[in-house]
Formats: C-alpha cells, sequence, structure tokens
C-alpha cells in the first residue's frame, strides 16, 4: 500500500482487478503514481455508526429549518390581536349609538311637529283662595314682617290631545304689593292630562320686610275698603306633551291679581283675574 501526501486518509486500489497483478513496478511508477493508468485514488468520507434500535433519523435540508419565535412574540401577538378586536367592537358600539340617537331625534321632531299641528293652548288659572298671615298691623306699624301666604290655584289645560308638564323644582311663585315683594316659594312640579283640572296649592314666605311710608297707607286705605290686592306671579318651565313624545321646555308667566277682604288666613277672594304667556312660543294661541 502507498500512503497519499502523508495523511493517511484515502485508500488506494488497483485499476485493474485481475489475479495476476503481481505488484511489481518500475521506478517512474513508484515516483508518480498518480500517472500510471493501473492506480486510481478514491477518499472515502468516515461511514457513522448506525442509530440506535427503534430510533429514527430524519434529514431536513438547512434551508427548511425555521427559528422557534421567543415566548414575548406571541405575548405581542395576542395584545394587538385584542386591541384590534376591541376597536372593531367599539366602532360598532358607536355606530348603534349614532344610528339609535337619530331614530329618537326623528321620532322626537316628529313629535314636536304633531304638537305644533294640533294648535295647543296655554292652561287657564284662576286663584280660588288665598290665606294671608304675618300682616297683622302692617298698615300702621314700621317694624319688620314675616308675611305668609296660601294660594289655592285652579289650572286648567284646555288641550284635548296634550298634557302639560310642569319641571319640578324649577318654578317659583312670589306674592308682592304696591310693587313691594312680600314673599316667595317653589310651584309644585305636577303633570296635567288632556282636558285636566287640577287644583295647586302654591306656600310662598317672606322674612324681614320693610313696607315704606306710601306702600302702609295704601294698604290701610285697601283694608278699610275690604279689598286689598295683591299680585301673585308664576314663573315655571313647561313641556307639552303628546303620549310619549315631549317637547322642549319654555318658561311659562302667568300673573293673577287677587283680592281679598282681609289680611286673615279665612280672608275671602273678591275679585282675581289672570294672565297667561308662554315665552318663545308663539305658536300657542289664547
Amino acid at each position: 500500500m502507498m500512503h497519499g501526501n502523508g495523511h493517511g486518509h484515502g485508500r488506494v486500489h488497483p485499476a485493474s482487478s485481475s489475479s495476476d497483478f503481481s505488484g511489481e513496478m518500475n521506478q517512474s511508477a513508484v515516483s508518480d503514481p498518480s500517472s500510471s493508468p493501473l492506480y486510481s485514488f478514491h477518499f472515502e468520507k468516515p461511514v457513522p455508526p448506525p442509530p440506535p434500535a427503534g430510533t429514527y433519523v430524519v434529514q431536513v435540508p438547512k434551508d427548511k429549518v425555521f427559528r422557534v419565535p421567543p415566548p414575548e412574540n406571541a405575548r405581542l401577538f395576542d395584545h394587538y390581536t385584542r386591541r384590534a378586536r376591541r376597536r372593531r367592537r367599539g366602532s360598532c358600539s358607536c355606530a348603534c349609538l349614532l344610528v339609535g340617537a337619530a331614530v329618537a331625534l326623528a321620532a322626537a321632531l316628529a313629535g314636536v311637529l304633531a304638537c305644533l299641528v294640533l294648535g295647543p293652548k296655554p292652561p287657564a288659572y284662576a286663584v280660588q283662595a288665598l290665606a294671608v298671615s304675618g300682616l297683622v298691623n302692617a298698615s300702621s306699624s314700621p317694624a319688620a314682617l314675616s308675611p305668609g301666604f296660601d294660594a289655592t290655584v285652579r289650572a286648567d289645560n284646555r288641550n284635548g290631545r296634550l298634557g302639560v308638564r310642569y319641571e319640578g323644582g324649577r318654578g317659583r311663585v312670589s306674592v308682592s304689593y304696591g310693587g313691594a315683594l312680600l314673599a316667595d316659594g317653589a310651584w309644585p312640579a305636577l303633570y296635567q292630562a288632556p282636558r285636566n283640572v287640577t287644583v295647586v296649592v302654591a306656600r310662598a314666605r317672606g322674612s324681614g320686610v320693610r313696607l315704606s311710608r306710601s306702600v302702609r297707607g295704601q294698604l290701610a286705605a285697601a283694608e278699610r275698603l275690604r279689598s286689598v290686592p295683591f299680585d301673585m306671579d308664576v314663573d315655571v318651565p313647561v313641556r307639552l306633551q303628546l303620549g310619549v313624545v315631549r317637547t322642549w321646555a319654555v318658561p311659562l308667566r302667568a300673573r293673577c291679581t287677587v283680592a281679598v277682604d282681609r289680611l286673615a288666613a279665612d280672608a275671602r277672594v273678591v275679585s282675581n283675574s289672570c294672565d297667561v304667556k308662554v315665552r318663545l312660543l308663539s305658536w300657542w294661541r289664547n
């Protein structure tokens, strides 16, 4: 055997398999074996040992091997997926809300137009009784007074198909004499159905009221005539209602002039008249 390049990693095989080969060669052949046609060189890779029994070896090309992403990539993917879903749901919710608001607005406008077509009328008022307190000797004494009034008011809704709703907590009632404010209070919240008559008791109270000399003189003269006139003002927001549809709230003002025969709790009403105005609602007719 002949060693190639001194590394010992190959074996030399005869070019011919003849049995009469003697292995003799001339000097030139020994000096350059690769030039002889009788020899050829084959370098073989080491053969790997066989796999253990019961195992399988799967060879995958290098370009088909994929890297496994780190765990934080999966968490980021889940986070962005959930955020995208929330955005889609939010967009759908906004669209649904807009559609609902548009439907509600259209229904409200239809109700308001129906109210306008029906030609609403303002309520009619009349003061049936006025109990007076805290004004004893008011015409002759300059001392501070604490007047009180309990007014029994008859409210008549004259509309055949429209209800009238008085806003609670926002209405006021006040009583004055000769331009001097004596007392004020809250107008009660209530709803009047169509063709409904409701009797309301409105209470007004005052404290530390001082009347001028001229006002006291007018009051003394009215007592002698047994007809003491007071001005009662009602300011309250109201809404018209047709079924479940309501209009916007608008201010209603009623001024009633009522005269009583004396300044007492059992005073009798001798005359009264009320004038009703609804601002910003010129479509109300008397």
